[in-house]
């Protein structure tokens, strides 16, 4: 009976704490950004504005700064 209580106590932690880290930026200020931005934009650090630089997902050329897209997550 007692593994039986923990196993329920157990698995109502971790859905509950995989259902919290699954909401994503519901609270932030922060827009939602895609990966492909993330690594445009971490590529054009360090960079002059109007250097070019390729695109790690794609392969386009990207001109720095790295404009971010609005993604459309299901919308």
């Amino acid at each position: 009976m007692n593994k039986l209580l923990i196993a329920v106590i157990a698995s109502a932690f971790l859905l509950g704490s995989s259902a919290v880290m699954a909401s994503g930026n519901k609270e932030s200020k922060m827009p939602p950004m895609s990966a492909q931005d993330i690594l445009n934009k971490m590529s054009c650090e360090g960079k002059k504005d109007g250097e070019k630089i390729r695109d790690r997902t794609d392969g386009e050329m990207v001109t720095c700064p790295a404009k971010i897209k609005q993604p459309n997550f299901g919308k």
